[in-house]
């Protein structure tokens, strides 16, 4: 397959990141208008506006901006894009400071909750026209002198679960064994109809392409697997399952992060994305729909996060005045608003220099 040209990496990130992002402030807009706050401005990156049109029926300027790295909506008695409140917000009519604190807890929430949509909506699109792969955690064959033999695993064997998560399929189990690179995990399996444990250690590998050390098994699966095409109603089913499952990979490899056990190939900046974005255009729409779900998850999960200038860091802000009957003070919010913009911005540039210092060697 041919190198994509830098253009070739940018038109894929935008097209990837333009939706995600749009859905994303797209929840916002919408549980906005349904409390009655007015939305000055739904802008699609920040910066310089690069072109744009306002709304005659609601006044809101949508805009498209240079820097293409996220999006907001400004709302009426907002200071700036952080959504930080101006003085004496809360007394404007139309304000979200002014808006009852239920209604402002929907309106943030409401953000990442459309992510989760559309990655679930994508990932039924996907089953209900092309199918689900469908392959059973079954094991066909054991390599001699791998972590799978050394464990006492044998062919016919069915893994249901690892470290106490359930393994509905040879993905479930594969993506399990490869974040776990010499970690011991905990199998059970079905034996001739009956349960069994097994201790499992996966041997280290060095991925390459990926540039980190992965979890082998040594094991191949019991078929080749099979694609079935899903009614909608199923199919809506399976791609929530789906949402929750990598949701719940994405909290592990968050809490390795938080134990200093991330490896450095598994951190992707958006020069890694756009790389990865690329390669899943080039390979098929397919492949460039699931991964927009995926990075659509991802960025919901991610702005849950109790960081300030995420909409966690909101959301705590108002479980913060639903305890105390009372709001952070405003100067305080302000710096704490601030100060995580600092951090992301700080974050963001540290990832694209780690980016580009790894593709240099």
């Amino acid at each position: 397959m041919p190198d994509l040209s830098v253009l070739q990496q940018i038109i894929a990130f935008l097209l990837l990141l333009t939706p995600v992002v749009f859905f994303h402030e797209l929840g916002h807009y919408w549980a906005a208008r349904r409390a009655g706050v007015v939305v000055e401005v739904f802008s699609i990156g920040f910066g310089p506006e690069l072109f744009g049109w306002t709304s005659r029926k609601t006044g809101t300027r949508w805009r498209f901006a240079a820097i293409p790295l996220g999006g907001y909506v400004r709302m009426r008695g907002d200071e700036d894009e952080t959504s930080g409140a101006a003085p004496g917000a809360d007394k404007v009519p139309g304000s979200f400071a002014g808006a009852p604190l239920g209604w402002r807890f929907i309106i943030v929430l409401a953000g990442p909750v459309a992510n989760f949509i559309l990655g679930i909506l994508l990932f039924a699109l996907v089953y209900v026209t092309v199918g689900k792969v469908v392959l059973p955690a079954e094991i066909g064959e054991v390599m001699p002198e791998t972590a799978a033999a050394e464990a006492g695993l044998q062919p016919g064997d069915l893994v249901t679960g690892i470290d106490g998560l359930a393994v509905r399929d040879f993905n479930d189990l594969r993506g399990l064994v490869v974040e776990a690179p010499g970690k011991p995990l905990d199998f059970t399996v079905l034996r001739d109809g009956r349960e069994i444990n097994l201790t499992v250690t996966p041997q280290p590998r060095f991925n390459e392409p990926m540039q980190i050390y992965i979890g082998v098994l040594g094991v191949k699966s019991s078929g080749a697997g099979t694609r079935e095409r899903m009614l909608p109603g199923s199919a809506m089913i399976a791609a929530t399952q789906d949402a929750f499952r990598m949701s719940v990979m994405i909290l592990r490899g968050l809490g390795r992060l938080v134990k200093g056990e991330m490896q450095a190939g598994e951190v992707q900046g958006p020069v890694g994305i756009a790389e990865i974005s690329g390669s899943a255009l080039q390979q098929g729409l397919i492949p460039f729909v699931l991964l927009t779900a995926v990075i659509s998850i991802n960025l919901g999960l991610i702005n849950l996060m109790p960081i300030p200038a995420l909409d966690g860091g909101h959301l705590a802000f108002f479980t913060y005045e639903a305890l105390f009957r009372r709001p952070l003070p405003m100067l305080l919010q302000g710096v704490l608003l601030r100060g995580g913009i600092a951090i992301l911005l700080a974050l963001t540039v540290f990832l694209v220099l780690f980016d580009v210092a790894r593709r240099l060697g």
